[in-house]
């Protein structure tokens, strides 16, 4: 791995150490800590500076260059998938045998697929994810791009239910796993997916484990109002 400072950040993406600060407090730009110094990993960085428009030689940060995320739930549900038989008996394990699943970029390393499984076990830790009903919502503790280029949110159905520690008790057989760069997109997916999971209908629809094709289109029906028509760009 290409390891970066915050220094090598601002220089490759041609901003300022500033800004690169303000970006990590945002939760906007891909980082981790590494004894107590935040850090960057090159290939990773690049990636994220591609999809944002920034640095380059255009000397434009994130706002500047447009770098909003797309917040249609549905498509961020397309590109996540749905998953069937997961296999694991802790969350842990689960999160390591889904992790893969996802539509990563082909030259993201395993070192980052499982630096996203540290931080979904590390949030699980923190707090469970089991928001009741035998349903879960993991996400990263920390909105980060994951090098999936838009917001994601997967579906996981498990081989069997598993102990989340959820306050209902009841154990988790499906998963939305969500993954936003941005602290905006993140609690926007997360109001989509909240109101679509308040549905006592639809969770029951859920517990049959629908085809692929039955569960988008039910869920594109139950978000088809709440998803606002994609406004205009402005002329450059």
């Amino acid at each position: 791995m290409d390891d970066m400072s915050v220094k090598d950040a601002a220089a490759l993406l041609k901003v300022s150490e500033k800004t690169v600060y303000r970006w990590i407090r945002q939760g906007v730009i891909p980082t981790y800590r590494f004894q107590g110094q935040y850090r960057f990993d090159r290939r990773e960085l690049e990636s994220w500076a591609r999809q944002k428009r920034i640095g380059y030689g255009t000397g434009q940060g994130l706002l500047e260059a447009g770098g909003v995320e797309t917040l249609d739930p549905i498509a961020a549900m397309r590109r996540g998938g749905i998953h069937y038989k997961i296999e694991g008996d802790t969350p842990e394990a689960i999160y390591r045998n889904l992790v893969d699943l996802f539509p990563f970029a082909p030259h993201l390393t395993q070192e980052h697929r499982d630096r996203l499984v540290a931080t979904l076990i590390e949030r699980e830790q923190l707090h469970s994810t089991g928001i009741g009903h035998g349903v879960a919502v993991p996400h990263p503790r920390h909105p980060q791009d994951w090098g999936l280029g838009e917001p994601v949110v997967g579906i996981f159905f498990l081989e069997r239910p598993v102990d989340f520690k959820a306050l209902d008790g009841n154990p988790v057989y499906v998963l939305f796993v969500l993954l936003c760069a941005t602290v905006k997109g993140h609690l926007s997916m997360l109001s989509h997916v909240s109101h679509l999971l308040n549905d006592a209908e639809l969770r029951a629809f859920l517990r049959s484990q629908p085809s692929r094709s039955d569960l988008m289109e039910r869920i594109q029906n139950a978000l088809g109002s709440r998803i606002p028509p994609a406004s205009t760009p402005a002329a450059g």
